[in-house]
């Protein structure tokens, strides 16, 4: 086995010792940020949760309330009508409105409730937002072994001839070949078309 074959050989095994702990690496923060995103999430749900289930049962109250009234000032609109007991139905429009106040009230404070939880950090927006700035930080360290990765391959083939090859290049067109190639005639014309017909063979005309 060659010195260049040899050498392309361990390259190729560092890429590939790379390339899987690039992988790991990559696996192993996405795993990681996997696991924090859903608790992050999980305790966001959570913590309102309570709150919701509470201003819910709030919430249906105030519908069930609301019903109830209606239905108390329908009966008293129809007694009004039928038999004109002015009064009791002026009774029963001031406890109308005094209810309506103070389901109002609760509706105004589940609201609240509501917008307060809804306000408290972080945010489902917030989280997602955390997640994207890591992911891009992690991300330039990725880059990083990425770039080693590329480089290690690079190294595999070199750039620059063989010094062997060089050695040979300079052995043929320095040491009196093109004067053997010209044969007999030793000339200056016919030396230079022997120099000239070695280096287009070469290559490097």
């Amino acid at each position: 086995m060659g010195r260049y074959e040899r050498a392309a050989k361990s390259s190729l095994k560092e890429a590939t010792a790379l390339y899987h702990g690039l992988v790991s690496s990559i696996k192993s923060d996405f795993t990681r940020e996997g696991f924090r995103l859903e608790e992050e999430l999980r305790d966001r749900v959570e913590s309102v949760q309570k709150i919701l289930n509470e201003v819910s049962s709030i919430q249906d109250a105030i519908v069930a309330g609301s019903s109830e009234v209606m239905r108390e000032l329908e009966k008293s609109r129809k007694k009004l009508v039928k038999g004109g007991d002015r009064e009791a139905m002026v009774a029963q429009i001031l406890a109308t409105a005094g209810r309506l106040g103070e389901l109002r009230v609760l509706h105004m404070d589940s609201v609240a409730r509501i917008q307060g939880v809804l306000a408290r950090p972080p945010s489902a927006v917030d989280i997602i937002e955390r997640m994207t700035k890591d992911l891009l930080k992690m991300s330039g360290s990725w880059e990083s072994s990425a770039r080693e990765i590329d480089e290690s391959i690079a190294d595999v083939v070199d750039a620059n001839p063989p010094l062997e090859m060089v050695s040979l290049s300079r052995e043929i067109n320095k040491n009196g070949y093109d004067v053997i190639l010209a044969g007999d005639d030793r000339g200056q014309e016919s030396i230079e078309a022997a120099r000239k017909k070695i280096k287009e063979l070469i290559g490097e005309e």
